[in-house]
């Protein structure tokens, strides 16, 4: 199925710390199959490629936690839809076993 389920929140999956939205590819592409709409929004300057931000490590290093809230605040507020009912933040990696969720279906 590729086409939107209109009426669903929209997925929010927000990567940890030393990640980038990278690391939820194939939860995005997973969930996108199913026609939800997802979302991997980046920390402020971690739009970059990991391999970027090897080089460019201030970046991490200057990153805030007040900054990174208030960005992503920015971003679920900007949705047009409803609020999402359905998030995941790892707080150690993006395996299943260290995720923080909020009424995620995680895939079988």
């Amino acid at each position: 199925m590729t086409e939107s389920i209109n009426n669903a929140p929209p997925i929010v999956l927000i990567h940890g710390l030393w990640m980038t939205p990278r690391s939820w590819d194939r939860w995005v592409e997973y969930y996108r199959a199913k026609g939800y709409h997802v979302i991997a929004p980046a920390y402020p300057g971690f739009e970059i490629e990991v391999e970027a931000l090897r080089e460019k490590p201030e970046i991490i290093a200057e990153a805030t936690v007040p900054a990174t809230l208030e960005h992503l605040v920015d971003v679920v507020e900007g949705l047009s839809a409803s609020p999402p009912s359905s998030w995941a933040t790892p707080s150690a990696g993006p395996s299943p076993s260290s995720w923080s969720t909020g009424a995620l279906a995680r895939p079988p």
